[in-house]
């Protein structure tokens, strides 16, 4: 008889969701609040603006996860006070709620899938990590909030759609978990247990992922949840415990992350926070002893500097990373790093330079094969973005007959899915048709490129060349078409 009351204690019964204790009189597997959730979630939650979220405190804490202060902060802006509600909102208990808010808890997927579900937050400011988009599959689509970098903002008919249909499991927001089952108080004072294969696959697999949803929607709306699943990651490669194997990895990986974090800051127009991220992925090539991530970071820090008009830094960069690529050698990576060093040449008017460049990345790309490997940062490299690049050497030395040609295809032939990419193309074509005095083509262009930017990307590097676009028209024309254009752009653009 003893025996059978110990098996059914209060201490031997918890929730199968929250964790918290069983009633005794509770033959069900999940507590009172839990059964309760899913018939008021419902009906309870509030439909709140999305500037609610975009608050930049509320923005923060849901990009890092931190769900204590995003209940603290719904709790004292909405008619949600108490936590109990929250609580009911969540599928949770009110004592689960008040560790949550006292940081006592571990917070992992599913904990972050009920908030988003519970209180209504639009994913993507949580986690906007999906599945592969190039292979093919169906991409889910993305709300997106409003660009606000580089000094200037959109205005409210720029407000895009929020799309994001279906969230019906974790795989909608696939992040990586950084804390296995160590106990809370272990978690809340930033102490990690053992970290294994797993963990570092996890973290490898992050980049790809958000690669192809910048493909889809540029950096803007990616930045800020790249950045937080860095400053996990480098938490993790810190605090964790692991064998050697394992922390080569996880060093790689976070290198890998820092230099997508930094890409996503570049076209999110953050040039300093990008910089940033390079410089510590370049240092952690050099500590890891890895060629591969090293050519990553120099061609990138190469491509940032060309476009902040710093050519000759940018080409030393593209010589640095050929030289290093001797180890690892690819045809499409030669390609790649040879059309990187062709546009810093085209950058320093040397046009001569920039096509004998140009001939050798064609020539290599020529080279390719179908087993080729290729990292995960060459897969959106094929000859649309070859042809693309080529057409901005020749529009950078002058030859804005042939650029046209070339960005003419670049826009044309983008593969499914690349849509910032087209939107930028479309931008740069509408430049080339303009310096070739085809005033009005290049206006209807530029029409065609600032719908893209409206309703499609969040890129400040598109906009920001759209803007140049746009000066360059009020130089050259004050037809009416010019000056309708100019007056629908600042209409939409607030500068």
């Amino acid at each position: 008889m003893a025996r059978e009351s110990s098996e059914h204690s209060p201490a031997h019964r918890v929730c199968a969701h929250c964790g918290g204790r069983l009633r005794r009189d509770n033959t069900n597997t999940l507590c009172d609040p839990c059964q309760r959730s899913a018939h008021t979630v419902e009906l309870l939650a509030p439909v709140l603006p999305l500037d609610f979220w975009a608050e930049p405190e509320m923005r923060q804490a849901l990009a890092d996860h931190d769900l204590g202060t995003v209940s603290q902060l719904y709790r004292a802006r909405t008619p949600i006070r108490r936590q109990h509600m929250v609580a009911e909102l969540v599928g949770f208990s009110q004592a689960h709620i008040s560790r949550i808010e006292r940081g006592l808890c571990e917070i992992r997927l599913d904990t972050v899938l009920r908030f988003v579900q519970g209180l209504r937050i639009p994913p993507h400011l949580v986690d906007p990590i999906g599945a592969p988009y190039l292979d093919g599959s169906t991409a889910p689509e993305l709300p997106t909030t409003v660009p606000t970098h580089a000094g200037h903002e959109v205005g409210d008919n720029m407000r895009r759609r929020s799309v994001l249909k279906g969230l019906t499991g974790a795989a909608a927001l696939v992040g990586f978990s950084l804390a296995g089952d160590e106990d809370e108080e272990a978690l809340a004072n930033d102490e990690f247990g053992r970290v294994g294969e797993a963990h570092a696959a996890q973290l490898e697999d992050a980049p790809k992922h958000l690669y192809n949803l910048d493909y889809r929607y540029g950096g803007d709306t990616l930045c800020d949840q790249a950045a937080a699943q860095l400053r996990r990651a480098n938490k993790l490669l810190n605090r964790g415990q692991y064998s050697e194997a394992v922390g080569h990895r996880l060093q790689v990986a976070t290198g890998e992350l820092g230099i997508c974090a930094g890409w996503l800051a570049f076209d999110a127009g953050r040039q300093d926070q990008a910089r940033y991220c390079y410089t510590e992925a370049l240092a952690a090539a050099r500590m890891a002893n890895d060629p591969n991530l090293e050519v990553h970071a120099l061609a990138n820090m190469s491509m940032q500097a060309v476009a902040l008009d710093r050519p000759r830094e940018g080409l030393h960069m593209a010589q640095a990373a050929q030289r290093v690529a001797k180890q690892i050698s690819t045809p499409t990576m030669d390609a790649l790093l040879a059309m990187r060093e062709a546009r810093a040449w085209a950058k320093l008017n040397d046009g001569p330079a920039a096509r004998r460049a140009m001939v050798r990345a064609r020539d290599a790309f020529e080279l390719r094969t179908e087993d080729e490997e290729k990292p995960v940062w060459i897969a959106f490299f094929d000859d649309v973005e070859l042809a693309g690049n080529e057409g901005m050497c020749e529009l950078d030395t002058g030859r804005a007959n042939k650029a046209a040609s070339f960005l003419e295809l670049a826009r044309e032939k983008q593969r499914e899915g690349m849509v910032r990419n087209k939107s930028l193309y479309t931008v740069r074509l509408a430049f080339a048709t303009l310096a070739r005095r085809d005033v009005t083509r290049a206006i209807e262009i530029g029409e065609e490129a600032l719908g893209m930017v409206v309703n499609e990307v969040t890129s400040t590097r598109t906009l920001n060349e759209l803007r140049a676009f746009r000066r360059q028209l009020a130089q050259v024309s004050t037809s009416t078409a010019a000056r309708s254009f100019m007056a629908r752009f600042d209409s939409t653009v607030v500068a």
